[in-house]
């Protein structure tokens, strides 16, 4: 496995870099969907083979149309032939009718802003029969029934590559998906994912992006105040190392995180100064930049920090990851623009209460961001109680997928409170209403993981890299409980464990846990004099749960509980090695 910087070279911060980064990126998935649907590597989806190889062929566009300036001929030649023969009903390679809320829809948006942004290149060197063929199959697409959600704008982007290659349709469709889109704001710049659904990188890379293109092309400015709104507080959800905090579904498209950015810069509007958005944005893509996140062929892998398509969802494919080449939208802004010619500003420590988000942001004195967490889980999505459940999240320390099978390895609960009736099967955080985010820095979520145990958790910020959570349990039924800290790499790390408090480093990074447990009912394992009571231990999760780190190890808290009431007080640091952690 390989990484952008062993395949690519070394990230050019500036225009005509980012210009190669995109082609660098995109050029293995268009030159292997080239050769045909049969070449397409297999993996798993609730899609068909033909959408999961559209995907591969089309998402790059998202990046090379920007850039289009820089992308060699060849390039451009392999993707108008094979999209020609992808949107030919007679070929063996056509890609299929689009059918109502079919995944075609996803992929013909990004038809859609490339005929916009570079009908040269790819709708003027068709031949006639050809544009026919592409002009009736995006006009499918553009009156096809979308899922009620940020889908909404696929249409609408379809719609404006129809206006580019000169044919007509019916704007009432676009206007009622526009119309519909607004009734998501939820206000401040937040939007859920349609009706009842979550807040999460659909707001940054998904609406906010897909808005302020929409803006650049349409001149409709009806999104451009949320989006600057929401990107007035999203800077709070990226480390000073350019890293964004991992949560929520669809991680899988990786950089896709820092588009919004650059969106800004297309559609010139400047929410936040330039050498702050120059900054984020510069930062996030050179921080993937060495992450071994490619396949041996330079292609862009399933997974997250690594390759592993055991922590995506199950729509993400192995033409999916190009959504990442959203990041490239700043191209679209000249290089005389200050996102280009600003020099990046870093970003301070900040305590950023955010309740249409349902989240507290911190960014700590180290640089590193923490998301204490509020949202509810998302149980039709593969995993979604770990990507949407857990109380906290970390830049630096990443979060952990549980698996099937006994044990708190199997459960891998770092960022969670875990309880058990037999010591092997674990149960956290499922079913919960969302909880209260207070501009007192705080969150408190009530949560019930069987019907006669309530657990209310608070969640404290601090900017000095730790954080602390205090749970009221009340409970009819003795438990076993299990609490962890933050995940280390395994290979290399070193342990010291106290009475009430364990510290590990690995690969210089710094995990620290401390047992402050009060007890205020029956005395089950904790102290009533508030002293702790529950073990400190080090467990190692099961391979591959982690989005970081293929092997890893938690510092955790254990112990069992008899029926009545317990209060837990737990003090969690993540910092680098060379910071010196004091717990108060």
């Amino acid at each position: 496995m390989t990484s952008p910087l062993r395949a690519f070279g070394p990230l050019d911060p500036t225009r005509a870099g980012w210009q190669a980064a995109a082609v660098a990126i995109s050029r293995p998935a268009v030159e292997l969907a080239a050769k045909g649907p049969d070449e397409m590597p297999v993996t798993m989806s609730n899609h068909s083979h033909e959408e999961n190889w559209f995907e591969l062929l089309t998402r790059p566009l998202w990046g090379l149309a920007p850039a289009k300036d820089a992308v060699p001929q060849d390039l451009w030649g392999r993707l108008a032939a094979t999209l020609a023969r992808a949107l030919d009903r007679d070929d063996a390679w056509y890609v299929g009718d689009v059918g109502p809320r079919n995944q075609r829809c996803v992929e013909s948006a990004a038809l859609g802003q490339a005929l916009v942004l570079a009908p040269e290149r790819l709708w003027d060197p068709l031949a006639p029969k050809v544009k026919d063929r592409v002009a009736a199959w995006l006009a499918q697409a553009y009156g096809a029934e979308v899922i009620d959600s940020n889908w909404r704008f696929f249409p609408v982007l379809a719609g404006h590559g129809l206006d580019a290659i000169g044919v007509g349709r019916d704007t009432a469709i676009a206007d009622a998906h526009l119309q519909r889109l607004g009734e998501f704001h939820l206000g401040d710049g937040v939007y859920e994912d349609g009706p009842g659904n979550r807040v999460d990188y659909y707001n940054p890379f998904a609406f906010h992006t897909y808005g302020l293109l929409h803006h650049r092309i349409s001149g409709d400015d009806r999104f451009v105040e949320p989006a600057a709104a929401f990107a007035r507080r999203f800077r709070s959800w990226f480390a000073a190392d350019g890293a964004a905090v991992p949560y929520g579904r669809s991680l899988g498209y990786r950089f896709a995180q820092g588009s919004l950015w650059g969106a800004l810069a297309a559609a010139d509007v400047e929410a936040v100064p330039w050498a702050e958005a120059a900054g984020f944005s510069r930062r996030h893509l050179q921080w993937w930049w060495d992450k071994p996140i490619l396949e041996p062929d330079g292609r862009l892998s399933v997974g997250y920090g690594y390759p592993n398509d055991a922590l995506v969802e199950q729509y993400l494919t192995a033409g999916s990851p190009w959504w990442a080449t959203k990041v490239f939208t700043g191209l679209l802004a000249g290089p005389g623009h200050p996102f280009w010619t600003a020099e990046p500003a870093p970003p301070g420590p900040v305590v950023e209460p955010y309740p249409p988000a349902r989240a507290i942001h911190v960014r700590d004195i180290g640089g590193h961001v923490t998301r204490l967490n509020g949202q509810a889980w998302r149980p039709m999505m593969r995993g979604g109680k770990d990507t949407y459940g857990r109380l906290a999240y970390s830049t630096l320390a990443g979060f952990s997928h549980s698996v099937d099978g006994p044990g708190l390895e199997a459960a891998a609960p770092d960022g969670a409170l875990v309880f058990s009736e037999d010591g092997r099967h674990w149960r956290g955080r499922e079913d919960s209403d969302d909880g209260v985010v207070k501009d007192d820095g705080t969150v408190t979520i009530t949560w019930r993981p069987w019907a006669d145990v309530t657990v209310t958790t608070t969640l404290e910020a601090g900017t000095d890299g730790w954080h602390t959570r205090t749970h009221v349990i009340d409970t009819g039924r003795t438990l076993h409980t299990g609490e962890g800290g933050w995940c280390v790499p395994r290979d290399g790390h070193e342990a010291a464990v106290a009475n009430d408090r364990i510290a590990v480093v690995s690969q210089g990074i710094r995990s620290e846990l401390v047992d402050g447990a009060l007890n205020n009912g029956a005395l089950g394992n904790s102290a009533a004099d508030g002293s702790g009571g529950r073990r400190v231990g080090l467990i190692e999760p099961m391979p591959g749960t982690h989005l970081y780190w293929p092997a890893t190890v938690l510092p955790v808290l254990t112990g069992v509980i008899e029926p009545g009431r317990h209060v837990f007080r737990t003090r969690v640091f993540a910092g680098r090695d060379c910071i010196l952690a004091e717990a108060p």
